[in-house]
C-alpha cells in the first residue's frame, strides 16, 4: 500500500501525571503505523524518544498538569491564565490538523480526562465535519478510579454518543472492566479486551544479575521508595542497587538521594534508556504500581515488588491481582524500613517464577481491529459510490 492510499488517524493523548498514558499511546501507534499515518496531539510530560516513520506527524500542546495538592489543572511551563493556555492549545490543533482522517482516537475519554471534555469534543467537531460517519475509538486501562453512579451515567452517555469501539488494555482473566465500572453492561457491545499494551516479550536468553532495579517511574511520586531502597543497600551488599529516578527529578532532588547513599553497590541514575533491557537482568524489580512498569516487568519474567501509590485505588487492585498469579508482590509502607525491605526481597527472589502467562499483545490485538474496521468502511464507502454511478 502506498502512503497516499494509506489510512489516516488521528490520535489524542492527554496525560496528566507521569508519562504511562502517552508511553502506551506510543507502542500502539507503533503498529498503528504497519497500516495507517497517524497524527499524534500530546500534552503533559513529554517521553524522550518519539517514532521515526514517514507516516507519523506529532504536536505536543502547552503541557498541562494537575496538581496533586489542589487537584486543578495548571500549566507548569508558563504563567498564562488557564484560559489562554487553552486557547493557545486550540490554535496549534487547527494548525497541524490535516485531514481528512480515517478514523479518531482518544486514550481514556470519556473514562477520564473529562476536564478536558471541551477540548476533547471540539476536536471531534472538527474532525467529522463532512463526514459525520468516521469512527471514533477510544483506548482505556483496565482499572478505573471509582466514580459516583451520576459520573458513571454521563460517561455511558457519551461513550453511547461518540464512541465506535472501547478497547481495554488489559486481561480479563486477571481483571475484569466491570470490577470497577458498575454500568459496564450498558456499553458490553462496544467493548474489546484487547490484552496489556507492553512491549513484546523478550526472549529470555539474559543471566541474571546480581542487580536490584528501583524504579520511580515518570512523575513525581515515589520518593519514598527511592530512599527506603538505598536505606536497605548496605544489609545486602552482594547486590548492586541501581536507582532511577523520575525523568522529572531536579538537580536538587537527586544530590538529596545521593547524600543518603551510605554503601558503594548504590548507583543513582536520571535516566535509563533501555529499561527494559537492563529490566530483563535484574534479580529484581522494586516499582510503583503503575501498569507500564508492572508490564515491563512481567514481559521480562523478573521478580517483583511494587508499591501501590497512596489513595491510588487502581494500583493497589492492580497490584492485588497480580499477587494473586505470583507476579508482583505488594509493597506496603511499614515495609518500606530497611529490615523489611530487604526481607521482602529475599523472599521474592527466593520463589519460583509462576508458569501462567498474561495476554500482552494488547497493541497488535487493537491495531488488527482497527485495520479490519477501516477496511470495512472502505468497503462501504466504495459500495456507496457505486450505487450511486448506477442510479
Amino acid at each position: 500500500m502506498n502512503r497516499s492510499s494509506r489510512p489516516k488517524i488521528l490520535f489524542y493523548c492527554q496525560s496528566l501525571v507521569g508519562i504511562g498514558h502517552l508511553t502506551s499511546t506510543l507502542w500502539l501507534i507503533r503498529e498503528l503505523l504497519g497500516h495507517s499515518d497517524v497524527d499524534l496531539i500530546y500534552g503533559g510530560q513529554a517521553v524522550r524518544v518519539m517514532p521515526e516513520h514517514p507516516g507519523f506527524r506529532h504536536l505536543r500542546l502547552k503541557t498541562v498538569l494537575i496538581d496533586s495538592a489542589t487537584d486543578a489543572l495548571y500549566a507548569p511551563d508558563c504563567e498564562l491564565p488557564m484560559e489562554t493556555v487553552w486557547a493557545e492549545r486550540e490554535d496549534a490543533m487547527l494548525q497541524f490538523e490535516q485531514g481528512p482522517y480515517a478514523a479518531v482516537f482518544l486514550e481514556f475519554f470519556p473514562f477520564g480526562r473529562r476536564r478536558l471534555k471541551k477540548e476533547i469534543l471540539a476536536l471531534l467537531r472538527r474532525t467529522k465535519r463532512g463526514q459525520a460517519d468516521i469512527p471514533v475509538f477510544t483506548f482505556v486501562r483496565e482499572i478505573l478510579v471509582p466514580a459516583p453512579p451520576e459520573a458513571e451515567q454521563r460517561m455511558v452517555q457519551l461513550a453511547r454518543e461518540h464512541i465506535h469501539t472501547i478497547f481495554v488494555r488489559g486481561d480479563p482473566e486477571i481483571v475484569r472492566f466491570e470490577e470497577t465500572f458498575a454500568r459496564t453492561a450498558e456499553i458490553q457491545d462496544i467493548l474489546f479486551y484487547a490484552g496489556y499494551v507492553s512491549p513484546p516479550p523478550m526472549p529470555q536468553h539474559h543471566d541474571r544479575e546480581k542487580m536490584i532495579l528501583v524504579s520511580q517511574g515518570g512523575g513525581e511520586i515515589g520518593r519514598n521508595v527511592l530512599e527506603a531502597a538505598i536505606r536497605a543497600a548496605p544489609l545486602l551488599p552482594e547486590y548492586r542497587f541501581m536507582v532511577i529516578t523520575s525523568s522529572r527529578a531536579t538537580d536538587t532532588e537527586v544530590a538529596g538521594l545521593r547524600a543518603l547513599v551510605e554503601s558503594s553497590n548504590v548507583e543513582i541514575v536520571n535516566f535509563l534508556s533501555h529499561f527494559q533491557d537492563t529490566l530483563a537482568r535484574a534479580a529484581l524489580s522494586i516499582s510503583l504500581g503503575g501498569d507500564n512498569t508492572l508490564m515491563d516487568v512481567i514481559s521480562t519474567r523478573t521478580p517483583a515488588l511494587a508499591f501501590p501509590y497512596p489513595g491510588n485505588s487502581e494500583q493497589a487492585l492492580r497490584i492485588a491481582k497480580l499477587a494473586q498469579r505470583g507476579f508482583v508482590f505488594p509493597l506496603t509502607p511499614e515495609d518500606l524500613i530497611a529490615e523489611r525491605l530487604v526481607q521482602k526481597a529475599l523472599d521474592v527472589m527466593g520463589r519460583p517464577y509462576p508458569d501462567y502467562t498474561i495476554r500482552v499483545n494488547g497493541a497488535a490485538a487493537i491495531s488488527q481491529r482497527v485495520e479490519a474496521i477501516l477496511n470495512a468502511s472502505r468497503k462501504e464507502v466504495q459500495i456507496h459510490h457505486s450505487n450511486r454511478q448506477h442510479n
